[in-house]
């Protein structure tokens, strides 16, 4: 076989970009399909002036359907928790009467994530790489990543859900809600496409590398 044959494209490493962009996609369509009952409830109530409770209501009616669409690009858990949290969320505004009140259990959600994350991080067991690890030993394979990728990555999420925490207190404690929802929509997707998209591209390049070593060193 020529060298230019054996410096060609790998099929694998071709599969493995492709499948890189197809998660992207896929993360872009679920923060799409999680967002869009928020906009639902915010809609009712703003612009509608229907009560929190009827906006409460339309806006579980389209978290249900949200999981249905969210059959095709395999992500029905992620958005499964959507709707746990966006039923906590209706319900907490619908309560109290408030409508602030329905980003608290966000706050206290990403606070928690980031001190989980931070915390997985200063006992040295970065939670990336516990994940990884634990989900190669049940499919039986490698676990992309050195540990000082798995640190960081574990260091980046934390972050993200830190900034988000912080700046979201900060407008609640100030009452704005279209502020509070403004804020959300423009932080969050853009945030988790960015740190999705971060954590694949780093775990597909060291996937890539070992690959290539694997088959040089035959």
């Amino acid at each position: 076989m020529s060298d230019d044959v054996r410096s060609g494209p790998d099929p694998q490493d071709d599969a493995l970009r492709l499948r890189r962009r197809s998660l992207i996609v896929r993360d872009c369509l679920l923060v799409a399909l999680l967002g869009l009952p928020t906009l639902v409830w915010y809609g009712l109530w703003r612009f509608a002036g229907t009560s929190l409770v009827t906006a409460a209501a339309a806006a579980l009616l389209t978290g249900m359907l949200a999981v249905l669409a969210a059959v095709p690009i395999k992500r029905v858990r992620a958005q499964l928790l959507g709707l746990a949290l966006l039923a906590v969320s209706v319900s907490a505004a619908a309560l109290t009467g408030e409508a602030r009140d329905y980003f608290v259990p966000g706050i206290l959600v990403d606070s928690a994530y980031a001190a989980v994350l931070f915390g997985s991080a200063l006992v040295r067991r970065p939670l990336i790489g516990v994940v990884l690890k634990a989900v190669a030993g049940r499919w039986l394979f490698r676990p992309p990543g050195s540990a000082r990728a798995h640190m960081l990555l574990t260091l980046l999420w934390a972050t993200r859900f830190l900034v988000e925490a912080a700046v979201m207190t900060v407008l609640y404690v100030h009452g704005d809600v279209d502020l509070l929802l403004a804020v959300r929509l423009a932080m969050r997707a853009p945030l988790q496409i960015v740190c999705a998209a971060i954590t694949v591209a780093v775990l597909t390049r060291d996937a890539l590398r070992t690959g290539r070593t694997a088959r040089e060193s035959r």
